[in-house]
């Protein structure tokens, strides 16, 4: 018996409706699935951005494209695929039917079972089978299909598939753009951004620029990124560029920088407006952290309201340092050693030592400054400044290695600041110019200093000429003489006195025969002594010396010393000494000048013994005050106690004792200068070869010498004496004792000094008779002169 064809088709359409209801489901959940990924995908790619952030990344879009690709495969495969693999048998079919149609109590199943083929293992009456197919067939009318499905389920899918659907529709239609960017992007991975309302561009970093010339130096000078890369060098401080687009844009009210180092310190700071819109762009400036002082390197992003600049990385990189500097030097040829004139200042061996402040040079020499860097150069900018010259640019001359330089100056002849930039290969400079200071050691003028001991201001034509002096140079002294000239008589009527420089152009003009020069020799510290016998000079005809007749005037030599040393850089270095102007007298007019000198000797000593009987006098007083009892002397009134007495009168006493020292004191200094003075006047008529044996033991053994005597016998007796009484002056009669003796001394002083003064009165007894006795020859000498002139002008009145 076979299935009716009622049931056959009830359950065919029951098939139908299973499989469509598959389809329409696996499709609603692939719908959802694919909508809810777009919808969901443009969210994280487009929120972001209106909210100051970046699209998804690609790799991003990449991973939900793909997750998604695999969920739609995964619903397929086991929403769609297997179960409408699985078969539908009409016993499971008829059963589902059954379950939503209880009315049909079991007659679907048991017709559907019994009436399949090859089914032998049941038994059944074939007319109950026929009545249960009977009443199965009577009641398909009855059987609803629909109601043996559930559609919420659908719905649900529905429900989401509807409202994502219509959107993307509406949001195709509305903007197309926007729909077609964010397939896009979604769909095809493009890298297109969102359309932002505010528009940023990096412009770069503003670097101050680091140079050797002052005027330059500070200068902004902009570094731009490189594949959102750039290098700065540790310790600048630049200052972050970026400009806002005002042109179909809307201009951020601020924008924020936000970074993170290396180290992982993280942070942000606000970017400040510059100024207004310039040519559609507003600008904004960063120049505080992190860039002031950049110590490490940094990652940073700009955010402007929707709009970001992401991902810019600034490479901190070591500055190049100078590690070292050393100074080679080259003498220049006035130092070179004697015999080596001819050899410049090039092949003269170099000194090195290290750079250290206040190092000087000598004035001339050639310089090189030779430097090492801590890393490859590929540059050094330098500049040479001399005293106040405008700076000057030097060439540096970089190693084959690039780890140092060379700088050469030649001609070193003032103080030189080198100011030293070094640059590397990458461009990066030193943040801060090296600056080198060179003095210079400026070669003096050599220096002659000379005197003539035993010798006025007058001489004869025979006098020796005792020269003393010193010779001085930083370096070597190239020459060193004396020159003597002879200087004609002036004119009778010719009172004027000759200045120095017109003596010293006419000993350098003089006609030969009238001048003569000495080398002069040194000894190792530049002192020399020399004598000029102007006799043995006229003997060898080196120097005329003119005749003397009677009382005329004989000229006079001028002295004069000059010393040279090797300088030849600006001219030379020649100085002359001072200029010593001896005027030529004769013997005689030579003793009365110095008999003069001798009468102001005595007018001193006789103050000196005037000031003695003083100083006696004080001293005497001094050891009265001392004897007497303290209401005596005392100056204070008589209500006050004894101990401020003794004090005020200890105090009286030592001071008129103090003064008393001083006076002694004095006068040993008065009376050593007299003797010297003394010593001088024997020693000048020594050198003038006037001396005599009775004059020298008259001025030397009767008045030198009990002089020198008086002041290291008697007169340091009385200094000692009186500075005892001033260590006792709190004990009167100590005082008085000293003071005592001091005055027996002092007596003692006196008469020696008054026998001196009667000596020196004797010698000026004698010089007066010397004088009558010249005034009497001079007046013979003139009357002969008178007779002559006489005799001649008789002897021419003939021949009228």
């Amino acid at each position: 018996m076979s299935l009716d064809p009622q049931l056959r088709a009830l359950l065919g359409a029951v098939r139908r409706r299973i499989r469509q209801y598959i389809v329409v489901d696996s499709l609603l959940a692939i719908a959802a699935l694919v909508l809810m990924a777009f919808w969901l995908g443009l969210a994280i790619d487009f929120l972001p951005v209106r909210l100051g952030g970046t699209e998804m990344p690609r790799s991003a879009r990449t991973i939900l494209l793909v997750g998604v690709g695999l969920a739609v495969m995964v619903l397929v495969v086991k929403l769609l695929a297997n179960r409408l693999r699985k078969p539908l048998r009409d016993d499971s079919l008829a059963i589902l039917v059954e379950r939503h149609h209880p009315e049909l109590a079991g007659r679907l199943v048991t017709a559907v079972q019994l009436t399949q083929p090859n089914r032998t293992s049941d038994s059944h009456e074939p007319a109950l089978l026929q009545k249960v197919h009977d009443d199965a067939v009577a009641v398909v009318d009855q059987i609803e299909p629909r109601r043996i499905f559930r559609f919420q389920p659908l719905w649900r899918k529905a429900w989401v598939v509807g409202p994502l659907g219509i959107a993307l529709i509406a949001f195709a239609v509305v903007s197309p753009s926007a729909f077609g960017r964010a397939a896009g992007r979604l769909l095809l991975l493009s890298d297109s951004p969102w359309p932002r309302q505010a528009a940023l561009a990096m412009v770069g970093v503003e670097l101050p620029s680091v140079t050797a010339d002052e005027n330059e130096s500070g200068v902004a000078e902009l570094v731009e990124f490189v594949d959102l890369t750039m290098r700065l060098p540790q310790g600048s401080s630049g200052a972050l560029r970026v400009l806002a687009s005002a042109e179909g844009a809307v201009v951020p009210d601020v924008c924020t920088v936000y970074y993170v180092t290396d180290d992982g310190n993280r942070g942000q700071a606000n970017m400040r407006r510059v100024g207004r819109v310039v040519d559609g762009q507003q600008a904004f400036i960063l120049d505080g952290p992190p860039l002031a002082g950049l110590s490490e390197s940094v990652r940073i992003s700009v955010r402007g309201l929707d709009s970001r600049l992401d991902d810019y990385y600034i490479e901190a990189v070591p500055p190049p340092a100078i590690t070292s500097m050393k100074v080679v030097t080259s003498d220049p040829a006035y130092l070179q050693p004697r015999g080596d004139d001819t050899q410049t200042a090039q092949g003269s061996p170099a000194r090195q030592t290290d750079y250290q402040s206040g190092l000087r040079i000598r004035e001339g020499s050639q310089v090189q400054l030779v430097g090492e860097s801590t890393v490859p150069l590929g540059a050094v900018d330098v500049r040479l400044v001399r005293g106040n010259e405008v700076a000057e640019q030097v060439v540096a001359e970089i190693e084959q290695d690039a780890s140092g330089f060379r700088i050469r100056i030649d001609d070193m002849r003032k103080p030189a600041t080198i100011v030293v930039v070094p640059r590397d290969k990458t461009g990066i400079t030193a943040q801060l110019p090296y600056r080198y200071f060179l003095g210079v050691v400026i070669d003096d003028e050599p220096e002659i200093a000379m005197r003539l001991r035993g010798i006025g201001t007058a001489i004869t034509p025979i006098a020796k000429l005792p020269v003393a002096g010193k010779v001085t140079d930083d370096y070597e002294i190239d020459m060193a003489k004396l020159e003597l000239g002879i200087v004609a008589p002036a004119p009778a009527d010719d009172a004027t006195v000759e200045p120095k420089e017109s003596g010293i152009a006419k000993l350098e003009q003089a006609a030969p025969g009238t001048t003569t020069a000495e080398p002069i020799r040194a000894d190792r510290d530049g002192n020399f002594e020399m004598l000029l016998d102007l006799r043995e000079l006229a003997e060898q005809a080196r120097l005329v010396l003119p005749e003397i007749e009677g009382n005329q005037a004989g000229g006079a030599i001028n002295l004069i010393g000059e010393v040279s040393d090797r300088y030849d850089l600006q001219g030379s270095h020649q100085v002359k000494s001072e200029l010593f102007r001896l005027e030529i007298v004769t013997a005689d007019r030579l003793l009365a000048l110095l008999e003069r000198r001798e009468l102001a000797l005595r007018a001193r000593l006789e103050q000196a013994i005037d000031e003695t009987r003083g100083l006696r006098d004080s001293l005497d007083l001094l050891r009265r005050e001392a004897d007497q009892p303290v209401n005596a002397t005392a100056t204070i009134a008589q209500t006050e106690p004894a101990a401020i007495e003794d004090v005020r009168r200890e105090q009286i006493l030592r001071l008129r004792a103090q003064q008393n020292g001083l006076q002694a004191s004095k006068t040993s200094d008065e009376l050593s200068g007299i003797a010297a003075s003394l010593d001088d006047l024997l020693e000048e008529m020594q050198n003038n070869r006037v001396d005599s044996v009775d004059r020298r033991e008259r001025i030397g053994s009767g008045v030198r010498d009990p002089l020198r005597a008086i002041v290291a016998g008697d007169l340091a007796k009385l200094i000692r004496q009186i500075g005892d009484a001033e260590s006792n002056a709190a004990e009167p009669i100590a005082v008085a004792e000293k003071t005592g003796q001091a005055v027996q001394t002092a007596e003692d002083v006196l008469l020696q000094l008054t026998a001196v003064l009667e000596k020196m009165l004797d010698l000026e007894s004698f010089n007066e008779i010397l004088d009558m006795f010249r005034e009497l020859i001079e007046s013979q000498d003139g009357l002969l002169d008178e007779t002559k002139k006489e005799q001649k002008r008789k002897t021419l009145e003939l021949f009228d």
